[in-house]
């Protein structure tokens, strides 16, 4: 009489689920994340931007974090050594945050020596980055760094405005001073010298003295190392009086829009985060769901959230530590491709170039490109 092998249908079950069970993906290593945001203050609101953007991220995406840790960035650096400590004793993996220079500073050393990467949203002076690599500390910058908006915007002026006579004129303040001074030292590098180098009084109602020294040197564009509301101003004086010129500035561009309009056709290198894109469309709409606006600091924020989210689901597969992750992949975020190098410095620019049309910023397109290149004086 036939009898059923009955141990054969159990072997062939476990053998299926050992199949199985290495054909799973291998499950994240949730990570515990340190964020220190200005708590109360001028800065609350990017604060809480942040705090939003990873709140909205990681209720999409469960089991990545273990546990956020929230610590008071004061901008001083007082503050930033208190928040290094109370996050060291927390036993965070990763601390993102720290949006001022000085506070940032004072954490670094210390996170470092308790072997905690930090990652900075804003910071994006030079020298941080130097003293970085120089002493080993554990730094990574999403912010895109200062000098690479010089290098896009002598980048513009040479496309654009290589054949054409310009003008380099900034507020006077640091911020403009050196943003202008470094957009001059690239031009000339490449040979390329402006026909006008001018500063002027910022915050006046009106610019007649400096459009008439624009109109005297014979420029025709101008690139402005100031805020939103003086280059409103000098564009308006310039109508005025008749002198027909084109504008291009920096960052300071991204700002509430004043009395004044921009003339449509403004260039300005953003940050990446600053006009919407098509590698931002998923964390806007994901903002939307929530009834907020992608503004400030939370699509860099969400950014941030989606590489830790990348980095832990790679640490769930045994691969390296998280510094060595960090610095070793292309992460797809809503800021764009984002690699760090070996010294925590992004490889990508951070920066686009945008344009002024119908009361406001977007990307600047091909087409754009085109005609920008072929326009006459």
């Amino acid at each position: 009489m036939w009898r059923m092998n009955m141990r054969r249908p159990f072997r062939l079950l476990a053998f299926i689920l050992a199949l199985l069970s290495t054909a799973l993906p291998a499950r994240a290593e949730a990570l515990q994340v340190g964020l220190v945001i200005p708590q109360s203050g001028q800065f609350k609101l990017l604060g809480d931007h942040v705090r939003e953007a990873f709140a909205i991220w990681n209720a999409d995406n469960p089991g990545r974090f273990d546990d956020i840790v929230e610590g008071d960035d004061g901008c001083t650096p007082e503050s930033g050594a208190d928040a290094a400590a109370a996050m060291s004793e927390a036993g965070v993996d990763i601390v993102v945050g720290f949006l001022c220079t000085e506070s940032l500073a004072a954490a670094l050393p210390m996170l470092t020596d308790s072997g905690i990467p930090v990652m900075t949203l804003t910071v994006r002076a030079d020298i941080i980055g130097e003293e970085a690599s120089r002493l080993g500390w554990k730094f990574f910058r999403l912010a895109p760094r200062a000098g690479s908006e010089a290098e896009i915007a002598a980048d513009a002026i040479f496309r654009f405005w290589a054949d054409k006579p310009f003008a380099l004129i900034e507020d006077g303040a640091i911020s403009g001073r050196e943003l202008v001074e470094a957009v001059r030292v690239r031009l000339e590098d490449r040979a390329l010298n402006p026909t006008f180098v001018d500063n002027y009084r910022p915050g006046q109602e009106t610019q007649p003295s400096l459009v008439r020294r624009l109109k005297s040197a014979g420029v025709s564009r101008v690139f402005v190392g100031g805020e939103r509301a003086d280059l409103a101003v000098i564009a308006q004086e310039a109508e005025y009086q008749g002198v027909a010129l084109r504008f291009m500035g920096g960052d300071a561009l991204h700002a509430p829009a004043g009395d004044l309009p921009l003339p449509d056709g403004t260039i300005a290198v953003l940050s990446a985060g600053a006009v919407p894109g098509p590698e931002d469309a998923g964390a806007r709409q994901a903002f939307a769901d929530h009834g907020l606006i992608a503004e400030g600091l939370r699509i860099p924020a969400y950014a941030a959230a989606e590489i830790l989210g990348a980095v832990a689901a790679r640490m769930g597969y045994g691969e390296a530590d998280l510094d060595d992750l960090l610095a070793g992949a292309t992460f797809a975020t809503a800021l764009g491709p984002v690699t760090f190098d070996e010294d925590g410095e992004r490889r990508e620019p951070g920066f686009v170039l945008a344009i002024q049309d119908d009361g406001g910023f977007r990307r600047l397109s091909v087409d754009d490109a085109a005609r920008l290149s072929g326009q006459t004086q």
